[in-house]
């Protein structure tokens, strides 16, 4: 016979896919994420855990939450776009993770061409700990200045040599070159 735990579990584990929450303290409870749209989701996300105990947690009371390899953390929402999409704080999409981090928010309409459909906006956020925004809506030109640490890759992105979406690719050209040279960089400045 089943228990109740394993009964919650195979039930949830066939409709929901497998994830965590992450409390503000750091515990972190395993379970199941029942997913809305990427819009809803990062307000709010429905949480089954491995008791079949069913919640609801909204951005400012959790550090995070993930599930199937996707990590979403709770960041305080741009100036521009807060109450605009959200509320002061929101689960951002971690899409990179490094000594520079790309986090990712959704809207109900492309920012670009305001259409309705699935857009996002994305931010930078430097060892130093500036922030930059470096979506798709803003020339090569600004977004190249987020990266002049890294001349060559500043350049590149400034010739086209890559695309809008290559974002990630990007900044994981600049994680790699930051752990080579960004350390000795930081000391010539002092």
């Amino acid at each position: 016979m089943m228990s109740g735990n394993m009964l919650y579990s195979q039930t949830y584990k066939q409709k929901y896919p497998q994830g965590y929450i992450l409390s503000h303290r750091g515990d972190t409870t395993y379970g199941f994420v029942r997913l809305g749209d990427n819009f809803k989701d990062q307000n709010k996300i429905r949480f089954y855990d491995q008791f079949g105990v069913k919640a609801r947690y909204t951005a400012d009371r959790l550090q995070g939450f993930g599930y199937e390899g996707k990590h979403y953390v709770s960041r305080q929402t741009p100036y521009l776009y807060s109450g605009l999409f959200s509320d002061t704080v929101m689960f951002m999409q971690r899409v990179c993770d490094g000594p520079a981090k790309l986090f990712r928010f959704f809207t109900r309409k492309s920012v670009f061409t305001l259409k309705k459909g699935p857009a996002y906006v994305e931010y930078l956020e430097k060892p130093d700990g500036s922030v930059h925004e470096v979506s798709l809506v803003f020339k090569w030109q600004r977004i190249a200045n987020a990266f002049l640490d890294y001349p060559e890759l500043a350049a590149d992105i400034r010739n086209d040599r890559y695309k809008p979406e290559d974002m990630e690719k990007i900044v994981d050209a600049y994680n790699r070159w930051f752990q080579r040279h960004g350390r000795t960089i930081r000391k010539k400045k002092k």
